[in-house]
């Protein structure tokens, strides 16, 4: 089992690297997910965190004298040619700055968008739509069109590093007064669209386990340190980093030990009505209101429409099931359950319920967790980031919602806060994982067939990738 595993993931890394994209953004989220995937895919596609094939320096020199008006020997007093790391829609590279920020920094790193890409990742999403379309016919309770939406949006965000240097440049000013958390800085005179300059931060990848033990570093506090930083974003900041595979973590041992935050382009911001429908929610979880739960679950959009002015009573029984269920377990007994646990319970849920949906807020939010499950997963497989998380929320609640019965109800409250189906989870997989490396032109029957074989052999791909994670999903159990 362990050679096909081993087997499959090499396939699939291989077909990953050769088709770029989307494809690679799919690799990447399983390498993190240690807690569902055998070894053999998670560490094998762990080289797509950073250290996938870039595309030759002659074409990173073109885009960047396009972009910023004058190549990188008058912009720069130097610049490496051989990237710090390559992704799936662009490479980085170390430079120098000619004149030092106000801080003395003058070392930066330049992410440098790929050529072509956006063409890339238009024909990916074709395939999505395809495979969505087929998908749809099958589970007609699942809103794949939400999937599809969020995750487009996600994309062409991604596509644009002026939203991302906003980005990074927001998630900065949150952690400035922490000096446990690192957020390099943007350097706005040589930052556009299509080409991002941060100052250069440095650090132990989170994933490289012995030589984090080898600096002195424990793996534990990482793992705490790590869900500190999320509950801050989520409950506090109310805005999220939403791809933290470990390309994009790293750890600067010493004291404090710190935590590094690198590419800002998947980032989530939670409203205003979102936030006080999650209080409205919690309150109504500690007060045990189980139709209050359900006009709370309404009102943040995980009812769709049609059965929003319904009966109700169905939905208030499978609430009171999850009431029931976690109200009286012990704290030993609770230790043990986990994110998957949880998740499971929702995952039955889905199936049976089918006016539930996820809103596209928490898609991103539950890809986030689920990738965060992971990480601690493999930092400390005894952690249970519930039991992580727990003073975190009670701290939230106090501090912000000012009602001292959430700080005995804590459990719950971090239980309902973090868990997301198991089906969700699949999909998102699905969702990011599609890709296919094409240079097309419109003309003649030769390229209308040529577009006509990629398309049908990224839908193959797709497919096949799909029945390889259905495959793993039902013989790792």
């Amino acid at each position: 089992m362990d050679a096909l595993h081993l087997k499959n993931a090499t396939l699939f890394l291989e077909t990953a690297v050769s088709l770029k994209g989307l494809m690679i953004k799919v690799g990447q989220f399983m390498s993190a997910r240690v807690d569902l995937l055998p070894k053999a895919y998670t560490q094998t596609l762990s080289l797509l965190q950073d250290e996938v094939p870039g595309v030759p320096f002659s074409e990173i020199y073109a885009k960047i004298t396009e972009e910023l008006g004058a190549s990188p020997e008058t912009l720069f007093r130097s610049f490496d040619e051989i990237p710090l790391a390559s992704a799936s829609f662009g490479q980085v590279h170390k430079a120098v700055l000619k004149e030092p920020l106000p801080d003395s920094t003058t070392e930066v790193a330049i992410k440098v968008q790929y050529p072509h890409i956006e063409s890339i990742v238009k024909t990916d999403l074709k395939a999505i739509r395809l495979i969505v379309l087929v998908l749809q016919k099958i589970f007609t309770h699942i809103r794949f069109d939400i999937l599809i939406s969020e995750f487009e949006r996600i994309v062409h965000l991604e596509l644009n590093y002026i939203a991302e240097a906003k980005n990074a440049e927001k998630f900065h000013k949150l952690f400035l007064e922490d000096d446990r958390f690192v957020v390099p800085r943007v350097v706005w005179p040589f930052t556009t669209e299509k080409v991002l300059t941060l100052t250069r931060v440095t650090g132990i990848k989170i994933n490289h386990l012995n030589e984090l033990k080898e600096a002195g570093v424990s793996l534990k506090e990482v793992a705490e340190l790590l869900v500190e930083s999320y509950m801050k974003q989520i409950l506090l900041y109310r805005f999220f980093h939403g791809d933290p595979h470990p390309g994009n973590l790293f750890i600067q041992p010493g004291r404090p030990l710190r935590l590094v935050f690198v590419d800002f382009g998947m980032m989530q911001e939670i409203d205003n009505k979102t936030d006080k429908g999650l209080r409205r929610t919690i309150l109504a979880i500690i007060n045990r209101d189980t139709p209050s739960i359900a006009r709370g679950l309404i009102d943040l959009g995980f009812i769709s429409r049609k059965r929003r002015g319904g009966n109700l009573d169905e939905l208030e029984q499978v609430i009171q099931f999850f009431m029931d269920r976690y109200r009286d377990i012990s704290p030993r007994a609770f230790r043990t359950i986990t994110i998957t646990d949880i998740a499971e319970d929702l995952g039955k849920t889905f199936s049976i319920y089918s006016s539930l949906q996820v809103p596209n807020l928490f898609i991103l939010a539950g890809r986030a967790v689920g990738m965060l499950n992971g990480l601690c997963s493999q930092l400390d497989p005894d952690a249970n980031i519930i039991e992580l998380a727990q003073p975190y929320a009670k701290r939230f609640a106090s501090t912000r919602s000012g009602i001292m019965d959430l700080l005995a109800r804590g459990k719950e409250i971090v239980s309902t806060l973090l868990s997301l189906p198991e089906a969700l989870q699949s999909f998102l997989e699905l969702s990011h994982g599609s890709g296919v490396q094409t240079h097309m032109t419109s003309e003649g029957v030769e390229a209308t067939l040529t577009k006509i074989y990629n398309l049908a052999y990224r839908f193959l791909a797709l497919l096949t990738i799909v029945l390889i994670y259905i495959y793993i999903k039902f013989t790792s159990h």
